[in-house]
């Protein structure tokens, strides 16, 4: 396989981009253009007078380039002179302080914690009219379980701000409680981390409290998820079916009728999923199961062969999806037709798939020469990732800079090159290049293929890392044999982008064996990634 790596680089015209900073300025504020800039940073090419000119060029301040950034020069935040003033009271003065100083210090939750019980004591006192909620989390942190009195007082806002201080914090909460924490804004992040995570199990029981018809959407989701970890199956139904009809989107519709159906096997519940029109595991499951065809499936024969646009640039590519975004159905419809081609199919079916309102169900395969030679189970999988990875985009960057068609991280790639491909001059922008993506792709997918017995693992691993998937498949409540196997552990998957990665990816990967004649059942996957104890 190197050898013929090598030998197709001749064939191409590859340039790894160099930016001056100057150059880049001159671009609109983009990921593409943050990307480069944090290239430069990596090389340490620029000095700090560089980088003090760089606060109104930065699209998104955060991750890794702000990391580099802060190494060099922090871009401080501006602070009220007299709010900074208040952090001179330290926890013997702070009596000493005015009401907005001492608001302003009892913020952290650490620092009402390292005070001494009767100054927590005094300043409730003086608090309890005008912030009954601060007067109670400093009572609290004078018990022996602030949790517990939180709890008693019913009150709300604390038990967030204590939860998110200490979240090994845990005690049984009663019904009225639980249900009045059920409404606050914070709940859903709670309850998810907390089910999915299966930690606080005081806090995960109390949850069976709630009462169904009270929540809604991915909160009455998760609450059936724990019922079901609880052995509540008739409460789990009665959460998976107010999700159901809250859910807006089909595709979670699709996921709460699933679980219902699995809970009763009630035949109407099956049929009905399979009417679905979207495409997801759910729905090709039933198909499955009741012999019906896949939904419509749109394969866009372009009109011409190329337009002017260049596919092989990251900036031109951000300005257009910015443009597409911003579109209203007027000005799609001119850019389908203007991006109607072969060359950039990619591109049109993004922007008509936004014209149907992500309704239709458009799969592609371009440059797809670069991966003939594969057997069609690796080419079905290598495309079933770039249309979730990129939507088959060259110059696509993600927010953590993975690349291209394949989405590879830079440390990936160049790992892969220097330890075992060894292209001749490489960079890491050659995952800009289909070709290049497509053969990194393969390479990787070899990899993982041989540790990992399931394309659903394999998926996990490609977006969360092998490393990530190993451990959670060493564990013992997890794709193990079950009543609920391996659809239960599929909803408890610790890293959500991987969780709803690995269901989009199984579900491509179905379509695109169909699409190259070579159909495989998603039950015989489904089976195959319950692991024996």
């Amino acid at each position: 396989m190197k050898k013929i790596l090598i030998l197709s680089l001749l064939t191409l015209n590859l340039l790894a981009y160099e930016y001056s900073l100057e150059t880049l300025k001159k671009q609109e504020n983009s990921l593409a253009k943050d990307y480069y800039i944090y290239r430069l940073l990596e090389k340490k090419s620029l000095n700090a007078k560089e980088v003090q000119t760089l606060k109104t060029h930065i699209f998104r301040y955060a991750g890794k380039i702000k990391t580099e950034l802060n190494k060099i020069i922090a871009f401080k935040p501006y602070i009220d002179p007299q709010i900074a003033a208040c952090y001179n009271y330290t926890k013997q003065t702070i009596l000493d302080a005015n009401l907005t100083c001492q608001n302003e210090r009892l913020k952290s939750l650490a620092f009402i914690s390292s005070l001494a019980p009767q100054t927590r004591t005094s300043l409730a006192q003086r608090l309890n009219s005008s912030k009954p909620d601060l007067s109670n989390l400093l009572l609290a942190f004078n018990t022996p379980n602030p949790m517990a009195y939180i709890a008693q007082k019913e009150d709300t806002n604390g038990f967030f701000r204590l939860y998110n201080y200490s979240k090994k914090m845990d005690t049984d909460l009663n019904a009225s409680f639980i249900n009045k924490i059920a409404a606050h804004p914070s709940f859903k992040n709670f309850a998810q981390g907390i089910i999915i995570k299966k930690e606080n199990p005081k806090f995960r029981h109390s949850l069976l409290q709630i009462k169904p018809q009270s929540v809604t959407e991915d909160s009455a989701f998760y609450l059936g998820v724990n019922a079901l970890v609880c052995q509540d199956e008739a409460l789990a139904y009665e959460f998976f079916k107010k999700a159901y009809e809250s859910f807006k989107m089909q595709e979670n519709k699709d996921n709460a009728l699933f679980w219902m159906w699995l809970i009763k096997k009630d035949p109407i519940l099956l049929e009905n999923l399979a009417q679905s029109e979207t495409i997801n595991i759910y729905s090709l499951y039933a198909k499955e199961l009741l012999n019906k065809a896949l939904p419509h499936i749109i394969i866009p024969n372009p009109s011409k062969e190329k337009n002017s646009f260049n596919m092989q640039d990251p900036f031109a590519w951000q300005k257009l999806f910015k443009e597409i975004k911003n579109a209203d159905e007027a000005k799609l419809l001119k850019l389908a037709d203007e991006f109607n081609t072969k060359e950039t199919l990619a591109v049109y079916t993004i922007i008509m798939e936004r014209i149907s309102k992500f309704k239709k169900n458009y799969f592609i395969m371009p440059y797809y020469e670069y991966i003939k030679d594969y057997d069609t189970a690796r080419q079905a999988f290598i495309l079933a990732i770039a249309r979730q990875e990129s939507r088959f985009i060259p110059t696509a960057i993600s927010t953590s800079y993975a690349l291209g068609i394949m989405q590879f991280m830079p440390f990936l790639a160049n790992h892969i090159n220097n330890k075992e491909l060894k292209i001749p001059n490489f960079d890491q922008d050659f995952m800009f290049e289909p070709k290049i993506a497509y053969e990194f792709g393969n390479h990787h997918l070899d990899y993982l293929q041989s540790r990992l017995k399931s394309p659903l693992f394999i998926a996990y691993a490609y977006n969360g890392g092998i490393g990530f998937t190993n451990k959670m498949l060493a564990r013992e409540d997890m794709f193990k044999p079950g009543k609920f196997e391996p659809f239960l552990s599929m909803e408890l998957v610790p890293y959500q982008e991987s969780r709803i990665y690995g269901k989009k990816v199984l579900a491509n990967y179905i379509v695109y064996r169909h699409l190259l004649n070579d159909n495989i059942k998603i039950s015989s996957i489904f089976q195959n990634s319950i692991q024996s104890n």
